[in-house]
């Protein structure tokens, strides 16, 4: 192996990213706020289709999600469109604090910064003419960047299931990097996560699925959301431009099994279709200035991703059925206004605390199983599991615990962590749940110091890093450094809305001591990797901040 193939060049980005007690990764050494990016990428030029909020039209309710054949599907039309992009990547609100205005989203962000752009390409429907769209969330607009010829606008339908449509996701490293420096690439695959997720729970509200297509590659992506266009790109600062994450199949649930193979194969006719037809709009530039960040570039290379066959991963196992909940409480939650009231909690109260019963739902929610969302976006089996520390959880000891969500991981995670852990599954703990105390004890310190010495990793009901299989993962190819990352995001998004419909809220941690951790479970090498952190408990809001309507009285009539 050469000194700089990409599977080095993932492990040498990977160390140098890491933050440790004796220093942080690479950074700026202040924020630029004259150069900070603009958050909203747009089109000029791009004729728009305005967008219906049409979410409160769902009636489906935030158990009737995880109960499949609940929700009956929606038919594909503008209003339905509209409803599903302002559930997955939409605005939720506003918050002001003096001269400072800023937007929250569906999808989380790490710093708020929002890396993650959002394409649609739809056959013609009711109120949307076929083509490719790019979603401006700010306005709740479609920007129509592609337009097909006549003859292409039947080949498109004919591509797509009945009732389906594409959706791609792209990243701009610049936006996190403008604040976090070279470690930014890993929150952009963390933000790419979160969106995978939202877009399977904003299909769910409608009765559709949704599915990340295996197979293309990063070319296929570029090709098919127009990211590679040279015109497009001639005046654009290359800081500025939009990398490739991934394409997903939304159908209707019962049609999107058959129809993902099919689906896969017609990428490269649908790429060599995108570029012909009629292009509009140019993207603006987002910053006056920028920094160079090289490593980025060069681990976003090396994790580039070719074009391969379906992994045809077979589905996971099912550990249980899904926990009854209590009906006075999520059943009864609309699943949309758990969505829109999703926050990022700033602080935890260092009192609240939660029951064991409830605290067993939400780990229950990141098992996953066939036709639930979030986790059949995935087309692979579990490769993350959460390391939990234990403060306020009534009826379960305090200490630091381990989720298995695949069974065939726990010997190797055995062999690998402490000889002297335990593994006594609790009492109290439902017989299906594969969570086990591998040290009973006061974990709040622990937890605070390898989060960053951040007190609301302590302060909250619990807290967890994320365990990666990393080395297996990296040698099937080095684009599963992005992967792992993603599939840590969407347990952070599923982790965010359980909170929320618990009645408690969670944030994402980005900042944490990797090496650390790997020291306390007593792990060695490569094997297994930290990708993430999370809290939930009761949070402390700030009142000095001003919450204002996602969308003005307008958008609101349409």
């Amino acid at each position: 192996m050469s000194a700089r193939s990409p599977h080095d060049v993932v492990l040498r980005y990977h160390a140098r990213s890491t933050h440790r007690p004796e220093r942080f990764a690479p950074g700026p050494g202040g924020l630029d706020w004259a150069n900070q990016p603009d958050p909203f990428r747009t089109y000029a030029g791009a004729p728009t289709v305005e967008l219906p909020l049409a979410g409160d039209d769902l009636t489906a309710t935030w158990d009737d999600l995880h109960r499949p054949g609940r929700v009956g599907p929606r038919r594909l039309d503008r209003r339905a469109l509209g409803a599903f992009l302002e559930l997955a990547l939409g605005l939720t609100a506003w918050k002001e604090h003096g001269a400072s205005r800023w937007s929250l989203r569906a999808n989380p962000s790490s710093g708020n910064l929002h890396p993650t752009e959002g394409y649609v390409l739809v056959p013609n429907a009711p109120g949307v003419e076929a083509g490719l769209y790019h979603y401006l969330s700010r306005d709740h607009v479609l920007e129509r960047r592609w337009m097909p010829a006549p003859v292409d606008a039947g080949r498109l339908e004919g591509l797509l299931p009945p009732g389906g449509f594409l959706v791609g996701l792209a990243s701009i490293h610049w936006r996190e990097a403008w604040k976090y420096g070279e470690r930014a690439f890993r929150y952009c695959q963390h933000d790419a996560g979160h969106a995978l997720a939202t877009v399977r729970y904003a299909a769910a509200v409608l009765g559709w699925s949704a599915r990340l297509l295996d197979s293309p590659g990063d070319a296929d992506v570029a090709g098919l959301l127009g990211l590679d266009r040279e015109e497009d790109l001639a005046d654009l600062p290359a800081p500025d431009r939009e990398h490739p994450d991934g394409v997903v199949l939304v159908a209707p649930t019962t049609a999107i099994a058959e129809e993902v193979p099919r689906v896969e194969k017609a990428i490269e006719d649908l790429a060599s279709m995108v570029r012909g037809g009629a292009w509009a709009g140019r993207p603006n530039v987002l910053s006056p200035a920028h920094v160079d960040w090289p490593e980025i570039d060069t681990v976003a290379a090396a994790t580039g991703k070719p074009r391969t066959a379906p992994t045809g991963a077979s589905a996971p196992d099912v550990m249980g059925d899904a926990l009854a909940v209590s009906p006075s409480d999520r059943e009864r939650a609309g699943a949309v206004a758990v969505i829109r009231q999703r926050r990022s909690a700033a602080a935890m109260d260092g009192r609240t605390s939660l029951p064991a019963t409830r605290f067993f739902e939400i780990l229950d929610a990141l098992l996953p199983r066939p036709g639930i969302p979030p986790w059949d976006v995935l087309p692979w089996s579990p490769r993350v599991h959460p390391v939990v520390f234990v403060h306020r959880v009534d009826g379960l000891s305090p200490g630091l615990y381990m989720l298995e969500r695949e069974a065939s991981v726990h010997d190797a995670l055995r062999a690998a962590t402490r000889p002297a852990f335990g593994r006594e599954r609790p009492e109290a703990s439902p017989s299906h749940l594969p969570l086990f105390l591998l040290e009973a004890g006061d974990s709040r310190s622990l937890a605070r110091f390898v989060s960053c010495q951040q007190a609301i990793a302590s302060e909250s009901a619990f807290s967890l890093g994320m365990l990666s299989l990393f080395e297996s993962s990296l040698d099937e190819g080095p684009w599963w450094y992005r992967r792992l990352f993603w599939e840590s995001g969407v347990l952070g998004q599923v982790l965010y809305l359980q909170a929320e419909a618990s009645g408690l809220r969670g944030t994402g941690i980005g900042c944490y001591f990797d090496d650390v951790v790997h020291e306390l479970l007593g792990l060695e090498g490569d094997r297994f990797r930290d990708l993430y952190h999370f809290t939930v408990g009761g949070p402390v809001d700030d009142p000095r901040l001003a919450t204002l309507p996602a969308y003005p009285d307008n958008v609101r009539r349409r």
